[in-house]
């Protein structure tokens, strides 16, 4: 079935609306996304945004049907569309400030496992138990706490 380009509009209004909801949640509170969530989350965010494009891509070619829809109409929809750009433009700068944070963690711990890795000392024996540091640094022998830190995903 063909929408006219008044029912496209008003998707289009509706995804508009949606995806904006969707940034500023994503923009105000990442971490308060559960990880069980995220995944969903993305998976709606990712399925607004296409139904997005799809929508404009096709309203452009209904340039001269939508000249004819009532100002206030198309006052809106530039509103809109402006709203929207400045919410993406906002989580844009939250998504790189995020990934530039996890990188600069994960720079982080590999640079202190390289450091650990070319020292003498090390706080584990060839057998991955613990080990104690040599008597010769320290006054007194102490049993040290020790963690061991995997990182098993791509950031």
């Amino acid at each position: 079935m063909t929408m006219t380009t008044e029912q496209m509009v008003i998707e289009l209004k509706s995804v508009t609306y949606d995806l904006i909801s969707l940034l500023e949640r994503e923009n105000q509170g990442m971490r308060a996304i559960p990880m069980q969530e995220y995944e969903r989350f993305i998976n709606d965010k990712t399925a607004l945004c296409m139904r997005y494009e799809q929508l404009v891509t096709t309203l452009r070619k209904h340039g001269d049907e939508l000249k004819k829809l009532p100002t206030e109409i198309r006052a809106e929809l530039r509103e809109l569309q402006e709203r929207f750009h400045d919410v993406a433009d906002k989580n844009r700068i939250v998504l790189l400030a995020m990934r530039r944070t996890t990188d600069h963690i994960v720079k982080t711990i590999v640079d202190s496992i390289k450091k650990q890795a070319a020292s003498d000392f090390s706080p584990y024996d060839k057998y991955g138990n613990a080990a104690s540091a040599p008597i010769s640094s320290y006054s007194k022998p102490q049993q040290k706490k020790s963690l061991s830190v995997s990182l098993n995903k791509t950031l």
